[in-house]
């Protein structure tokens, strides 16, 4: 490991905010769909299940 590379400790908090950002928006997508296929599909589903 080198001691004399430079680093911007400022990029590398907006390289993790941005990582934060898709994957809280990832996670918000693929909350709404999941339940927006039970809104669909709830009925169908607990059919199986009674």
């Amino acid at each position: 490991m080198s001691l004399d590379t430079t680093h911007d400790p400022l990029e590398i908090d907006r390289e993790n905010a941005r990582l934060a950002a898709i994957g809280l928006g990832i996670w918000l997508a693929i909350t709404a769909a999941v339940i927006m296929l039970l809104l669909q599909f709830g009925p169908a589903l607990s059919g199986i299940f009674v």
